[in-house]
């Protein structure tokens, strides 16, 4: 069949991805104006991570429309957070400050490149100090080319990026520095910056997402964000100039904890609604079958024990006796947990049968966009790599578990030693081949057991999740994990699903109060959790049908906008 690939049909010219709708951009950025001026945020609250900061993060409105959410929290954290760090001494930025936090101007931060994304320390694009002290900002290859923030001029809005480039004064590179960077003014892109517009994700409303290039671009000796000296240490220097990342890491992702939410209650209301005929002829709510209802209270449940651990760790992010590698490590295993636990919104999907499968109904949209945040803002399996290695060697400690004897403290334990006792018997170094081949498949592992643990204790201390729901993360915990609880705990397979069966049947009755405890329902537009919604939305789909008129047949076409 391969001679078939020669028929001009099958060329891949004619496999192009559908481009952006000048109009859905428009609107996604109009929102994400709303988010900014509706959260009146400060700078302060932005700089110093205040209680408000994160209650934008929890707002479930993130579900709503995603992609402004994005567009907001990245013109927030990462822009605005990065800036505001320095116009404590610099009051020329306050003009700019106060433009981005009324959305006049829209923030973007360009950190990675197209040739470097996990060594974005490595970074080509170049700054170079002139000789009156301004600044010539180029991409000197392809490599060097900016990916993949939102660029383009579709919005018409007024846009500038903090952009990260290599700093050469006199030929001495001095480092990776931050600049500030105007891309485009409503409608026009500023001369020598190119964006390159990248296709539409699959399943998702994304942003405007570009390749964009710099072709000699003048910046004015302002531009330049701290210090023009040599770091001492550059690597310590770099991870401070993008702190933002971390705070990132731990915020963005709270996002998930909402998605899993919503998606659950969605799942649960088409399921208490969708009905089969049963052999008597009665009619049976689908979430009577176990099959229907664990994924929906295993999501209501994870959703209620994530939420706790989010407001766990937002604190412990913000508590000054913690350093900045364990600020980091918390919001790493938080991360890491959270995207594990939102790949049950697939499982969501399947038990909406076809109609899981459409965006209207939302379930699908929430899990194709946050897949997204598995590479945003610390890719999942690095970061888990990064913490799971340097807690190995020693170098900081997770805050303790509450119990030492818990079955999640202990399952933590357990294979943190086995993977001690396995780099002790390699005798290798961290960057060799049987490190490699050996340890670096489990760190992900490592890291989720830390974070499965670290969200019980946060649950149990908060005092606001059901014991039942306690009892059911637990258990599914087991479930997940019970090679290790038969081999060293001496737990019978049978016993571990027994235990878990009955912490399903426990959850049951308490299914009314969980879905009202996400508080979703004023953020859901999908069709089927309502019969009325489903009837309103089939008759504005496009219609073709045949009409007989005078004895003919003709074909009818009623054009309706989705």
């Amino acid at each position: 069949m391969d001679r078939i690939l020669q028929q001009d049909v099958w060329h891949i010219r004619h496999d192009a991805q559908p481009q952006y709708s000048r109009d859905e951009i428009k609107l996604h950025y109009r929102r994400a104006e709303s988010l900014v001026r509706t959260s009146g945020l400060s700078a302060r609250d932005i700089l110093h991570l205040t209680p408000k900061f994160w209650e934008f993060h929890f707002d479930l409105i993130s579900c709503r429309d995603m992609t402004s959410f994005i567009i907001a929290t990245i013109h927030l954290n990462l822009c605005v957070g990065t800036i505001a760090r320095y116009a404590e001494r610099r009051q020329d930025l306050q003009q700019l400050l106060d433009d981005l936090l009324s959305f006049n101007t829209c923030g973007e931060f360009m950190l990675t490149e197209v040739g470097h994304g996990l060594d974005a320390r490595n970074l080509e694009t170049v700054a170079t100090q002139l000789t009156d002290g301004t600044y010539d900002l180029h991409s000197p290859t392809s490599a060097a080319a900016k990916a993949m923030p939102p660029t383009t001029p579709l919005p018409e809005v007024h846009r500038m990026a903090v952009v990260f480039a290599r700093l050469i004064i006199q030929g001495e590179d001095r480092g990776v520095k931050p600049f500030i960077v105007d891309l485009s003014d409503k409608g026009d892109m500023r001369n020598g910056v190119t964006s390159l517009a990248l296709p539409t994700r699959p399943g998702t409303k994304p942003p405007d997402h570009s390749i964009t290039s710099f072709y000699h671009v003048h910046l004015p000796a302002t531009a330049l964000l701290g210090m023009a000296s040599k770091p001492a240490d550059p690597r310590d220097d770099f991870l401070a100039q993008i702190w933002r990342v971390s705070v990132g890491t731990l915020s963005l992702s709270i996002m998930g904890v909402s998605a899993l939410r919503v998606g659950a209650y969605i799942a649960a209301t088409y399921s208490q609604r969708r009905t089969i005929t049963g052999s008597k002829g009665e009619t049976i709510p689908i979430i009577r079958f176990g099959t229907q209802r664990r994924p929906i209270l295993k999501a209501l449940a994870y959703g209620e024990i994530l939420h706790a651990f989010a407001r766990w760790a937002a604190e412990e992010f913000t508590n000054g006796q913690h350093g900045d590698e364990v600020r980091m490590a918390i919001a790493t295993a938080f991360k890491v947990l959270v995207v594990r636990s939102c790949e049950s919104l697939h499982e969501l999907m399947e038990r909406c049968g076809w109609q899981g499968l459409y965006t209207y109904n939302q379930v699908s949209e929430l899990a194709a966009t946050f897949q997204g945040n598995v590479v945003a803002e610390g890719d999942a399996m690095v970061i888990s790599i990064r913490l799971a290695c340097e807690l190995l060697e020693g170098k900081y400690s997770l805050p303790l578990a509450a119990d030492r004897k818990s079955n999640l403290a202990r399952l933590e334990a357990g294979l943190f030693q086995e993977a001690s006792d396995r780099v002790a018997l390699l005798s290798c170094h961290h960057r060799s081949e049987s490190f490699n081949s050996k340890i670096l498949p489990q760190c992900r592992k490592l890291v989720e057991a830390a974070g499965q643990r670290m969200a019980y204790d946060a649950a149990k201390k908060s005092g606001a999740v059901f014991p039942e729901v306690l009892d059911m993360f637990e258990k599914a915990c087991i479930a997940e994990n019970q090679g290790w609880f038969i081999e060293n705990i001496h737990r019978r397979r049978s016993d571990i699903l027994e235990d878990e069966d009955r912490a399903f049947d426990n959850l049951l009755p308490l299914l009314p109060e969980l879905m009202r405890r996400t508080e979703a329902e004023p953020y859901v537009t999908a069709p089927i959790v309502d019969e009325d919604r489903w009837k309103t939305f089939v008759s504005g789909l496009p219609r073709f049908s045949t009409s007989v008129r005078n004895g003919s047949v003709s074909l009818a076409s009623k054009k309706s906008r989705l």
